[in-house]
């Protein structure tokens, strides 16, 4: 039996008796002291797990600003590849429009020449033309005679007297100005007159290296305007050249014009 008399012999007591000092405290302290260790202990686990769940937060936010960062840096280099690229490109359509330009100014150099060569053949073959017209129209078949070409290449004593004859048909009216136009562009005009007969016989001549349609046509618009100008005269279409499609020898014939090709080198 413990007898206890003091506070000391209490304190001993308790010492002696773990399970006295339990029953003590049990008795003496409210339960929400008692349980007061276990809720720290509840209360550093808890602490402890908020710690590792934000460390974890803190690796995840680095890893996505590194990732981040590494993007951004990924951007910029597909920025500064997308500003090359547009350099490149401006660089090649430069490139093309010099030469575009220079083809352009190439192309414009062919065309001058290719006209004057144009040019010069025609004027070849209208040379040629008047040097084969007596031949061409006193030959065989037609046999014409006294043929004098009026309007043409090469100057004749013919010209002054037709051509005052085609200014008195367009002051009477007798011709529009369209036709009085179309007859001083007609290439050459030749008359001649058939074997016994006393009238002038006109032959209209329209001259191309390459004879066209639009050959065809001034050569009937010149013949019609012959006509009007010296009523009651023939007058006859002709196309004189090196070539021609048969496409347009058909058009030529179905509008009455003659075709005539000539041999003569160029």
């Amino acid at each position: 039996m413990v007898i206890i008399h003091t506070t000391e012999d209490f304190i001993r007591a308790m010492d002696e008796n773990p399970e006295w000092l339990e029953a003590v405290r049990a008795r003496v302290l409210p339960r929400e002291v008692l349980e007061l260790p276990r809720r720290l202990e509840e209360l550093r686990a808890v602490v402890e797990r908020l710690a590792a769940t934000q460390n974890r937060m803190l690796a995840t936010q680095n890893r996505i600003l590194a990732e981040q960062a590494e993007m951004k840096a990924t951007q910029n280099r597909m920025l500064a590849t997308q500003d090359g690229i547009l350099a490149t490109q401006d660089g090649i359509l430069a490139t093309q429009d010099g030469i575009l330009a220079t083809l352009k100014e190439h192309t414009e150099t062919l065309k001058q020449h290719t006209d004057f060569l144009a040019e010069l053949r025609g004027d070849k073959v209208e040379k040629d033309l008047g040097k084969e017209i007596y031949g061409l129209l006193g030959g065989y078949p037609f046999g014409m005679r006294l043929v004098k070409v009026v309007r043409g290449y090469y100057w004749t004593n013919f010209m002054d007297r037709f051509n005052n004859a085609v200014h008195a048909a367009s002051d009477d009216g007798k011709i529009s100005n369209e036709q009085y136009r179309r007859i001083m562009r007609t290439d050459l005009i030749a008359s001649a007159r058939r074997r016994g007969a006393d009238e002038d016989v006109y032959f209209v001549f329209e001259a191309s290296s390459k004879i066209n349609r639009n050959d065809v046509d001034r050569a009937i618009q010149s013949r019609d305007a012959i006509q009007a100008a010296f009523s009651g005269s023939e007058a006859q279409a002709w196309v004189y050249g090196r070539e021609i499609s048969e496409e347009d020898r058909r058009y030529a014939d179905s509008v009455g014009a003659a075709v005539f090709i000539s041999d003569v080198e160029s």
